[in-house]
């Protein structure tokens, strides 16, 4: 081995292993926040989906099942009603510490309406 040519070869590859390194972090991350999205989505979805419930509740358990991981919105969670169904859509911001990352996550959730049939009627 000639004289520096150690130093040379860690220099080359100290960057590209503190990228990996890097990397795996972020996808560590990215799945995480994706999980928390999930989570508050079907919180949201549940909320939304009891006898008596509506969107806003729906919307209103997502931001609070979202800010008790807190975890950062990108926009507010979205909820509808649509055939007896309700379905809640939550983006999160993506904590980012390799900059060319996806920044932000959506997932949703959707439940059957609850319907509520008293006992003369069935």
């Amino acid at each position: 081995m000639e004289r520096g040519e150690t130093t040379a070869q860690a220099v080359l590859a100290v960057p590209v292993l503190l990228l990996f390194l890097l990397l795996g972090v972020q996808i560590s991350m990215f799945f995480n926040t994706a999980q928390l999205a999930a989570i508050a989505a079907q919180d949201g979805a549940i909320a939304g989906s009891v006898h008596g419930g509506s969107e806003t509740l729906a919307i209103a358990a997502a931001i609070k099942t979202t800010a008790e991981q807190r975890a950062s919105e990108a926009k507010t969670p979205d909820a509808r009603i649509d055939n007896g169904v309700i379905e809640v859509k939550v983006i999160l911001h993506v904590p980012s510490v390799v900059p060319f990352f996806t920044s932000v996550v959506s997932r949703s959730a959707s439940e059957p309406l609850e319907r509520f049939v008293l006992e003369v009627d069935r």
